[in-house]
């Protein structure tokens, strides 16, 4: 039996409605599903990568998967090494490390809170993707490309210093996973799985 570990976006929670068809996609292919309960508020990346690890570690069996989307693939990309799953689905990967931060709108900075920003310049992607040892996919959409250009840099350059990596742009998609295309382009990779 394979386990999917499916690790929400940031202030998003496990009954998010744009998980849902991929909650029951995976459930109808056999697998153990396990909505990753994130708790947002005052809490920082370390609060979160610890909130993780944890429930990954009760609940993980003997082939596990982790989809994450936006915050959630951030977490799951930060914890992949320790956590060794088999592989890893990042769906639109946030620009939240140190080499993203002079490309960030101050809006955004001050969404993400300052707290947030603090632990974000001790991170680098170029170090994580480097490093990564797990097989990886990783999606983002053209248009949401489109209105967060470093979501594009931070996807394109990990998936090409990642070790066994491929990089999917999917056609026409924004921020959104229950966007029809996302959907498609994510249940063409997930067939490939068992």
């Amino acid at each position: 039996m394979s386990n999917i570990f499916i690790v929400p976006g940031f202030k998003e929670g496990i009954e998010s409605r744009q998980y849902v068809w991929l909650k029951s996609f995976l459930k109808e292919r056999g697998f153990t599903v396990f909505m990753v309960p994130i708790k947002w508020n005052y809490k920082t990346m370390n609060d979160y990568v610890l909130e993780f690890k944890n429930f990954y570690e009760k609940n993980k069996g003997s082939n596990n998967y982790i989809i994450g989307f936006s915050y959630g693939a951030v977490i799951a990309f930060i914890t992949a090494n320790d956590l060794k799953p088999n592989k890893l689905y990042l769906c639109s990967l946030s620009p939240d490390f140190k080499e993203d931060l002079l490309n960030t709108k101050k809006w955004l900075l001050n969404y993400v809170g300052r707290k947030r920003v603090e632990e974000i310049k001790k991170r680098s992607g170029k170090e994580t993707a480097k490093n990564l040892n797990v097989p990886s996919v990783i999606f983002y959409g053209e248009r949401e490309a489109d209105l967060y250009p470093q979501l594009k840099i931070r996807c394109e350059e990990t998936a090409k210093l990642a070790n066994n990596s491929k990089l999917i742009i999917v056609k026409g998609a924004p921020h959104k996973m229950d966007h029809i295309e996302y959907k498609n382009s994510l249940i063409q990779e997930l067939e490939k799985m068992q």
